[in-house]
């Protein structure tokens, strides 16, 4: 966890320095939160700061709007647009008067059955009002997390809960409702607040870790990485540049991962990912860094993660997809042991299978077609 804990104080000691200075920032009353979320749905900081004054002037807690009408609330809402989510709004006021007595719920199974609330904004509502250590995924928190750990979109929210919460007997859950003990403990063991750490997110997302323009070499992140890691940032940034806008989409940053299928009388070698990697199984095996041939990058991997030698045959298979702003390639190598005993360094644990026994564990489904490979071939 060292690096999950070094990581989130170069962050904070960032964000001290640059945070954006926003008014709904300076609260922790949930109405007020609650009415920042909405606001900013679809809708950019500059334009939400011109509305949200004015209407809490006109609406400054959640009885006033809860007793507005829709002729009434419309005049504070013209211009943002998307009009249903002021609709949705005057029902959640109505609905929080009348079976929560004017409150915000602190549990996330009540929040996401508001209208207009859903997990995005029932996370930032329990961490920014009642200081609950649980990230608020947006756009730009998914965006830098990607970047950083070179994990698919799905490979986002084990990541991230990992990192707001720190694994060990003291673990709280996040969806217990803690309060105030969670926000002191965090702020006597990280120096800041779980809000804090959200809103660090979301301002390196729209300052610097940009979908566009990222400015990788002022990031208080470029330590911990991938893609600025990789070496192929700059050949990525050069082609978003060169292309139209509304091609940006097509840009893929490209991920490399080498595989290992380690063999020795008559099975394979599996590894279970750690819970806050997402606990499935799977062939050990790792990203190529920089100037990184396929064959060093595994016999690196494996040392790092089984402490063991192993024999690199050519690969076998090869898997190719396109996810969102990534392109990912997974090279499948059969694999022997030269030296060493497997040990269980970075997995949760290691075991060793059968091919006719593939069918038990749940692999990521990337690899689904090099393990119909592997149950056809000759253990030799």
């Amino acid at each position: 966890m060292s690096e999950f804990l070094n990581l989130r104080k170069d962050l904070l000691t960032w964000y001290k320095k640059n945070k954006r200075d926003l008014p709904w920032r300076k609260t922790s009353d949930p109405y007020k939160i609650w009415v920042s979320e909405i606001m900013l749905q679809q809708t950019q900081v500059s334009r939400v700061l011109d509305y949200y004054e004015r209407f809490l002037k006109r609406f400054p807690n959640i009885y006033n709007l809860a007793n507005a009408n829709w002729e009434e609330f419309l005049p504070y809402w013209q211009g943002l647009g998307f009009y249903s989510r002021g609709k949705n709004m005057l029902r959640s006021a109505k609905m929080l008067v009348e079976r929560h007595h004017g409150k915000f719920p602190k549990s996330k199974l009540l929040l996401i059955n508001l209208p207009g609330v859903a997990e995005y904004t029932s996370a930032a509502i329990l961490s920014f009002a009642f200081g609950k250590a649980v990230p608020a995924i947006d756009t730009n928190l998914r965006r830098v997390f990607q970047r950083v750990y070179g994990c698919t979109e799905k490979g986002v929210i084990p990541r991230a809960n990992a990192l707001f919460l720190h694994e060990s007997a003291n673990l709280i859950r996040a969806d217990v409702p803690v309060g105030a003990t969670v926000r002191s403990r965090f702020q006597r063991q990280y120096g800041s607040s779980p809000s804090h750490l959200n809103h660090a997110f979301m301002d390196l997302g729209a300052m610097i870790c940009k979908s566009r323009t990222p400015e990788c070499e002022i990031c208080p992140l470029q330590n911990y990485c991938h893609f600025f890691q990789s070496g192929k940032r700059g050949d990525f940034t050069k082609k978003l540049l060169s292309l139209p806008r509304k091609k940006i989409l097509s840009a893929k940053i490209p991920m490399e991962v080498a595989v290992a299928c380690i063999h020795q009388n008559g099975k394979y070698l599996i590894a279970k990912r750690q819970k806050r990697k997402g606990g499935r199984w799977e062939f050990p095996g790792g990203k190529r860094e920089r100037g990184e041939d396929w064959r060093h990058c595994l016999k690196r991997e494996i040392e790092e993660e089984l402490g063991i030698e192993i024999s690199v045959r050519p690969y076998f298979f090869e898997t190719v997809w396109e996810e969102k702003e990534f392109f990912w390639r997974l090279r499948f190598f059969r694999c022997q042991i030269l030296k060493g005993i497997p040990k269980c360094i970075e997995h949760e644990k290691i075991q060793w299978i059968s091919p006719s026994d593939f069918k038990k564990y749940t692999f990521p489904s990337g690899n689904a077609k090099a393990i119909e490979r592997l149950q056809k071939m000759r253990m030799t």
